[in-house]
């Protein structure tokens, strides 16, 4: 009985000791030094046509100009085929926190079944590749929370299956919403 007595205070005593421990909760983040660089977004319009789902990650950054690439994923639905899209995108983003001019060039790639150029009732898979600019506004501030974009983005598209001109062009326009961090 002694000997149970003495092992619980021993062991009360551990406690005791723990609950006086200063734990430290880790320091803000100061957003002057590591700024929020990654953003998810959906765009409306733009590159992919309707709308698209997207990653985009600033690599080089200084107070007046910003580097970014972005990623982007969308599905067309073409009858019963889906034909996915996929975006490539590099930008230049002017000016300070948090209103930007976003200059940039990329490239949509689009896996589209078609029907064969002379061969009718013929169908395939085909690669199709846009140049995209874009040219527009951006919010996105040093913190966490709200990316706000709209933009001009003028495609060019070279010749595939269906008769495209060879220097098709058209003016496109797209709206993004979603969060930086």
């Amino acid at each position: 009985m002694l000997r149970s007595l003495i092992l619980f205070f021993l062991l009360l005593n551990c406690f005791i000791y723990l609950a006086q421990t200063d734990y430290v909760v880790k320091p803000p983040r100061d957003y002057n030094l590591k700024p929020s660089k990654f953003s998810a977004f959906i765009e409306f319009g733009g590159n992919a046509g309707l709308f698209s789902l997207n990653a985009d990650r600033i690599y080089y950054y200084r107070k007046d100009i910003k580097i970014s690439s972005r990623i982007g994923f969308a599905l067309h639905m073409n009858n019963i085929y889906m034909e996915p899209i996929i975006l490539l995108e590099n930008n230049f983003i002017l000016f300070k926190n948090p209103h930007h001019l976003e200059l940039g060039l990329g490239a949509t790639i689009q896996r589209r079944f078609n029907e064969k150029e002379n061969e009718p009732n013929l169908y395939a898979w085909e690669n199709i590749f846009f140049s995209v600019w874009r040219c527009g506004y951006r919010f996105q501030k040093q913190d966490d929370g709200l990316f706000l974009r709209a933009a001009l983005t003028p495609v060019i598209m070279r010749k595939d299956d269906v008769s495209f001109q060879s220097n098709y062009f058209q003016f496109w326009a797209g709206v993004s919403i979603g969060m930086s961090f």
